[in-house]
């Protein structure tokens, strides 16, 4: 069941990540995500009274989840739905997360046979420059995706993949928006624009890093 957390504002988004032990006020925290290093684009990091506060807008921005404020009711939504009353479309996003998923893994590990299966005649993509899906550029690549959003008939979902036939060894991040037709065939697979990023290192978890 999904929870919805409100959180009040003052003035400033901040919320306490830890306590920091007793340091000097003047000494501006460092934020690392995932293993990079945020910058925050509005209210720097702080030191007060022993505990770091940074601006919430950065930390929900760096893991990659939607922030709303409500200035009504004065209330922060983090990864949650400010009109939620009831479950819907449940169904239809199982359907939809399913079909995707299996499409990115067929994808990674170039089954074309299962690839083929997964698609709508007509089926267009922008993911790939040469020979998909016989080839193996990028082949077994993708480390982590997560749905971000969706509609009766589409799905977007961020993928997390090592940049291995590149110069510099980096880790991509991006958002790939898949459409349907009907309940069983995927119809379109494209990268939604500006959504790429690259990043040095990516964390899945404490002894799971990828990148240099």
């Amino acid at each position: 069941m999904k929870r919805i957390v409100k959180i009040g504002l003052a003035g400033v988004l901040l919320t306490s990540v830890f306590s920091a032990g007793a340091y000097a006020a003047s000494v501006i925290p460092k934020i690392f995500i995932h293993g990079n290093q945020i910058n925050s684009s509005s209210t720097a990091p702080k030191l007060i009274d022993g505990s770091v506060y940074v601006p919430l807008r950065t930390i929900s921005e760096g893991l990659g989840v939607d922030i709303e404020w409500d200035n009504i009711n004065k209330t922060v939504y983090v990864h949650s739905d400010p009109q939620f009353k009831a479950e819907t479309g449940s169904v239809t996003y199982v359907n939809q997360r399913n079909l995707a998923f299996q499409w990115i893994m067929a994808y990674d590990d170039r089954r074309k046979d299962d690839v083929i299966a997964l698609t709508a005649p007509g089926f267009k993509t922008d993911l790939y420059n040469e020979s998909f899906p016989s080839g193996t550029y990028n082949m077994a690549s993708i480390v982590e995706m997560h749905p971000v959003d969706r509609n009766d008939t589409s799905i977007t979902v961020r993928i997390v993949q090592r940049v291995t036939a590149e110069d510099n060894y980096n880790v991509k991040t991006e958002k790939w928006k898949f459409t349907f037709e009907g309940t069983d065939k995927i119809k379109s697979v494209m990268i939604v624009p500006k959504s790429t990023q690259y990043f040095d290192r990516y964390t899945l978890f404490p002894g799971t890093s990828f990148g240099e």
